[in-house]
């Protein structure tokens, strides 16, 4: 059997270790928190399951860095407070600011604060919101939270259908943002149903980057083996790449850990390939890779 994995090294802005910006960033973060401060650090986190996963090596959490998304449990006397990859909504940060906590750092993804700083033009210019995203992802709970401060609703929009149950007439202002992670190709289908429907829009394309750049390497990779690997255990990015992958080859499987893995998904097959999402490191690919071997043997 030939393993080939799927390699960002040549594109342009993507890490070494495989990570998207955001979380490289945010683990940089943490880790010269850790060194400059040592323990009693708690990082405020939309997810908190996910915060330490890809720096397992680094051993954070060993070392007095911890990760919740309960303000109420972190103690203004003794713990400090930074802000995790996903952002904090502004009743939390207001939250924090009651409580006396000291704010360390905030580690907030920069295509997240951008996608808040469009949000807020938006809003102020006096549109109402639509989010091209799915109900679920993490991130809309702050999305929802700068709104409300506003005063105003968020309509999501995840497929082309969404559009036509917008409660608003055609001529009231509308601010378009996208997801981070969102699937560009059902972007342009929704974008050209809400030109149709409606008349007064903004649109601000505040989609990832990074995570753009991801999916014409899912591809190629997909179209080159007789089953492919998804690895990774964000619903946005790793549900993207899934998608992405299943277009061009129907054994197309998702694992969020090497124990993930499967013997049936690779009987009969000649290549496999396997790709991490944006939070997966370089070396849990590496030892997925390994585990395969083994398997196969």
């Amino acid at each position: 059997m030939q393993l080939l994995k799927g390699d960002f090294s040549n594109i342009k802005g993507i890490p070494p270790s495989g990570l998207c910006v955001g979380v490289h960033r945010a683990g940089a973060v943490h880790q010269k928190m850790v060194a400059k401060y040592g323990e009693h650090l708690a990082v405020w986190s939309l997810r908190p399951d996910l915060d330490f996963i890809a720096f397992k090596k680094q051993g954070l959490g060993e070392h007095g860095i911890r990760s919740t998304n309960d303000m109420e449990s972190i103690d203004a006397t003794s713990e400090r407070l930074i802000y995790g990859v996903r952002g904090a909504p502004p009743e939390v940060r207001e939250q924090a600011r009651q409580k006396g906590l000291t704010l360390l750092a905030d580690a907030t993804c920069p295509f997240v604060t951008q996608q808040e700083e469009a949000e807020i033009q938006l809003l102020e210019s006096g549109c109402h919101l639509v989010v091209l995203s799915s109900r679920t992802h993490h991130g809309i709970p702050r999305l929802q939270g700068i709104a409300r401060e506003k005063g105003k609703e968020v309509f999501i929009v995840e497929r082309e259908e969404d559009v036509d149950v917008i409660r608003l007439t055609r001529f009231e202002p509308i601010g378009v943002i996208v997801q981070t992670t969102f699937w560009m190709e059902t972007y342009k289908k929704i974008i050209a149903r809400i030109i149709e429907r409606f008349a007064n829009i903004q649109i601000r394309n505040t989609a990832c980057i990074d995570s753009l750049q991801r999916l014409p390497e899912v591809e190629k990779l997909a179209k080159q083996v007789d089953a492919i690997i998804i690895f990774g255990w964000t619903e946005g990015m790793t549900n993207r790449m899934l998608e992405v992958a299943r277009a061009f080859n129907p054994h197309a499987h998702k694992i969020e850990k090497v124990d993930d893995l499967k013997l049936e998904w690779l009987r009969g097959k000649e290549k496999v390939g396997i790709i991490g999402a944006n939070e997966t490191p370089d070396w849990m690919i590496d030892a997925a890779i390994e585990r395969i071997k083994s398997m196969a043997a």
